[in-house]
């Protein structure tokens, strides 16, 4: 009698690789589905932030009568602030983003980089800071610019990109916080929810929160210029709600939703 002896078929060299190609396409969706959580998770932490920041503004509406301004560039009586001392809008509201602390020590008679202001300027608010930023670039910025870094901006709309065919023509191209003006609610005539109050800044870095060039250009803030989220940029409407623009609705209707009276027709977006 013959027996058969108990064999075992080893993989081919193909099987191998095949298994080998299948392990690969699942560590890559699960990859892709982990960043995917992740950025999700920061877009929903950098929108909170966002309504912070709007509800301070609002809030600081509602004390004095009217919005903040964009920035500050001396002389301005109404802050006494004098010739050739400049500040950005968040010096206006450390109060009401529970930073009292900071503003007491921040001087409105100096400019925001003078010596006597560094002390305050320096601070990180962590609420104007995206989520998906790069801490070393930010610490590298706020070393060398004067001042912890601020990641969202009053939006400057600048005529020439209707000039030159990017955005309508219309009789005001003021946004809601212009510089050097302190405009009520009552002036968004095109409405509180078609009008950005604020957004994140895409186009360029973090700049100090206390610098009066804080107001961002359009094109600078626009989600088709990129930045720190995939396929648009967040933003604070008038009204306080907060928003994932997409890059899908064009410079065009992201101009009109910047403009605080210019009458143009937006629709859904």
């Amino acid at each position: 009698m013959s027996s058969s002896p108990d064999t075992r078929r080893a993989f081919t060299l193909i099987e191998l690789l095949v298994v080998i190609a299948i392990i690969g396409v699942l560590i890559g969706l699960t990859l892709s589905a982990v960043q995917k959580t992740r950025e999700a998770a920061k877009r929903t932490e950098c929108v909170n932030k966002l309504r912070q920041q709007g509800l301070a503004v609002l809030n600081y509406e509602s004390a004095v009568g009217h919005l903040p301004p964009g920035a500050v560039q001396g002389p301005f009586p109404p802050f006494n602030v004098p010739d050739g001392v400049g500040h950005g809008m968040w010096v206006f509201l450390l109060p009401h983003l529970d930073q009292t602390p900071v503003a007491s020590r921040y001087r409105l008679d100096r400019s925001y980089d003078h010596p006597d202001n560094q002390p305050a300027a320096a601070a990180r608010l962590v609420v104007l800071m995206c989520p998906n930023g790069d801490p070393a670039r930010a610490e590298e910025w706020e070393n060398g610019r004067s001042g912890g870094v601020a990641d969202y901006v009053p939006i400057d709309v600048n005529p020439f990109l209707a000039d030159i065919g990017l955005i309508d023509a219309v009789a005001n191209f003021e946004s809601a916080l212009p510089a050097n003006k302190m405009a009520k609610l009552t002036d968004i005539t095109d409405g509180t929810s078609n009008t950005i109050l604020l957004a994140e800044a895409n186009g360029r870095p973090g700049l100090a929160w206390a610098s009066p060039l804080s107001p961002c250009g359009l094109r600078q803030v626009f989600a088709g210029s990129g930045g720190h989220h995939r396929n648009g940029t967040p933003v604070c409407l008038a009204d306080g709600s907060c928003r994932f623009a997409s890059d899908s609705i064009g410079i065009r209707v992201f101009g009109a939703l910047s403009t605080r009276s210019g009458g143009e027709t937006i629709g859904d977006w």
